[in-house]
């Protein structure tokens, strides 16, 4: 229980505040000024998928995403309108309509994270036109809606003008921190984790360079020196990596010249490397001090090679696995469970819709459709999270409708309300719960007049949801949730398996990719078990027995990192390390037979990365308790 109500660190932007605040209250302003508040509150509406919706990177990718998601929430609304017409003489046909275009926009959802954010706010508009009685005509609504998403876009170009490359240098100058945090985290217990924000940070920087750069006609000049600034981390990376290996604490001026670094590209300014060369030379630090000597054209930008920083950045990343971007991102076997689970939990939200009389009821399904997101965290913690924010948002709308006469109440609060949005989404989704709901129901007050005496239906609206998700689309799919688990643990040793028999040769291209993979599949299996820790204990216990052999799966990959690349063969057979992962992978997901644990002196692999691999063996097929 103490795992739901934890705030996640994360940075607090200014901008993120300033520009959700001001999407939602300029319109909501503006009409309680002329007296027009219900085409404003439309407005407001169509500005908060460019809140809830956006994302890290590029401004232009970033107004892309949210772009299409104002596209898709505005045709979801417009199709919901349409299904509210025909429920007006066929409702039993209105819902199956209903019923169709959730599973529909759910399936489409399951393509990549846009389409998944975009579909969610598909649907939920799509369920606000199906329960809103609007006055025609009906292209109104939608229109003023697209008008809130355009204005939202608009004011996050104000930022891009004023700051065009932040995302890129920001993601540039992460992995400069991150190496200095690695420095300063030898010889403690913080250094694994260190290491993988690392990768995590060169991996987003690849990422934010190319997304920008297939964005931009012909490329920016700015763009070719972050890239260069990113190559010329890799010599420094293993420099790094040599000096932590000796699990002894290093001297503090060695991570403050990396600091230095990082704070000379953040604030745009150039990078003093003769100066972290002398610190590192008098530190005792020769392989250090060379690496950043060998690094210096590319930091300083003065470097003519004969192949330009972007390009040698896209070939790296070219041998990434490739997956085509129609289609489901998750087995077909889990598309179409989360299709049934989903599809059921709707059909019961119109159900218990149909047999009660309480108030604009179509908050029910709207929630369910909110909360059942898979990739926005555990489904059984967001419904909780989300039945304990609702009580905190429902308490405050209904004390701001109870003071307020004019609109000026609603606005005052709806600032402070919109402004910390952002920064909720990305702490706690209960926190996020609680500021949302009360948003909406100020902003659609103004659409149906009368809003005074629905706090308490809205309550039973959301726990009724927060029921439904918990009793139908959650417990009795336990046992898969905890199979998943298994799922997920024998991916990421299958790709360290690859990531072990590509690092042995000499095709530094095939190694990177492979790299990234491997260090993606722990990150995505580590998130997988801490949302798992927070559910009932069928779930928990499983992610508990598990959690020590992800400790060990992160030991292997770092063992992989620092050893096998030094092998000089070309052509060489299969690592033998390779071999034992691929084994592991197969007995954990089939139940073949439990891989011997290697010797320290196996021939072909390191005395660490044989000490790593028999940890591994022996968390998770050691015990008596075998996870099933």
């Amino acid at each position: 229980m103490s795992r739901l109500v934890r705030l996640e660190p994360v940075a607090f932007s200014r901008w993120d505040a300033v520009h959700a605040a001001l999407c939602v209250a300029v319109p909501t302003a503006i009409g309680a000024a002329i007296g027009q508040g219900a085409d404003a509150s439309l407005i407001a509406l169509g500005a908060l998928p460019a809140i809830t919706g956006d994302r890290t990177g590029p401004y232009r990718a970033r107004a892309r995403s949210i772009l299409l998601t104002v596209a898709t929430g505005v045709a979801g609304f417009y199709a919901g309108m349409l299904i509210h017409d025909i429920g007006v003489s066929h409702p039993w046909a209105a819902h199956g309509l209903l019923q169709v275009a959730i599973l529909l926009l759910s399936f489409i959802g399951t393509f990549g994270n846009v389409a998944s954010a975009a579909t969610l706010q598909g649907a939920v508009y799509l369920i606000v036109g199906w329960g809103l009685a609007l006055p025609p005509p009906e292209w109104r609504a939608p229109l003023l809606l697209a008008a809130g998403g355009v204005f939202g876009v608009l004011l996050m170009a104000v930022h891009w003008l004023r700051h065009p490359g932040a995302a890129e240098r920001d993601a540039v100058a992460a992995i400069y921190q991150q190496l200095a945090n690695v420095l300063d985290a030898s010889g403690t217990p913080r250094v694994r984790l260190a290491r993988r924000s690392l990768e995590n940070a060169i991996a987003a920087a690849y990422d934010t360079l190319l997304t920008a750069r297939a964005s931009t006609a012909g490329g920016w000049e700015v763009l070719e020196r972050r890239a260069a600034q990113v190559l010329a981390a890799e010599p420094i990376t293993s420099a790094v990596i040599a000096l932590i290996q000796g699990g002894q604490p290093l001297p503090a001026p060695l991570g403050r010249a990396l600091y230095g670094i990082a704070r000379h590209i953040a604030r745009d300014r150039p990078v003093d490397v003769e100066a972290a060369v002398l610190v590192a030379k008098d530190h005792r630090a020769p392989a250090l001090a060379a690496a950043l000597h060998r690094a210096e054209p590319l930091l300083t930008g003065i470097v003519h090679a004969a192949e330009a920083p972007l390009v040698a950045l896209a070939r790296h990343r070219a041998r990434v696995t490739a997956v085509p971007q129609w289609i489901p991102k998750w087995p077909w076997p889990d598309v179409w469970r989360y299709l049934l689970r989903i599809g059921v939990c709707v059909l019961v939200a119109q159900i218990f819709i149909a047999l009660t009389a309480l108030p604009r009821s179509y908050w029910v399904p709207l929630i369910v459709v909110i909360i059942f997101k898979p990739n926005y965290g555990s489904v059984f913690a967001r419904a909780l999270q989300s039945g304990i924010g609702s009580i905190i948002g429902v308490a405050v709308s209904a004390a701001v409708v109870a003071i307020d006469r004019n609109g000026w109440v609603s606005l005052a609060v709806l600032v402070p309300l919109a402004a910390s949005l952002p920064w909720a989404l990305r702490r706690n989704y209960g926190l996020f719960s609680a500021l949302l709901l009360p948003i909406l129901m100020l902003v659609m007050g103004a659409l149906q007049p009368g809003s005074q005496g629905i706090a308490l239906a809205r309550f039973v609206d959301a726990v009724a949801a927060c029921a439904i998700v918990l009793l139908v689309g959650y417990l009795p799919w336990a046992k898969w949730e905890r199979r998943q688990l298994n799922e997920r643990v024998a991916t990421a040793l299958e790709a360290l398996g690859r990531y072990a028999a590509l690092a042995d040769t000499r095709d530094g291209d095939a190694a990177f990719g492979a790299r990234r993979a491997a260090y993606k599949a722990l990150d995505d299996a580590r998130i997988a078990l801490q949302r798992a820790l927070s559910e009932p204990p069928l779930v928990s216990r499983c992610a508990a027995r598990w959690w020590p052999a992800l400790a060990g799966l992160e030991r292997v990959a770092n063992a992989i990192t620092d050893t096998v690349p030094q092998a000089e063969a070309h052509d060489a057979g299969m690592h033998p390390g390779a071999a034992v992962l691929t084994r592991m992978a197969a007995a954990l997901r089939h139940g073949g037979p439990v891989p011997a644990m290697p010797a320290a002196s196996t021939p072909g692999i390191d005395p660490r990365l044989a000490e790593a691999l028999r940890g591994v063996i022996g968390a998770l097929f050691g015990s008596a308790e075998r996870p099933t």
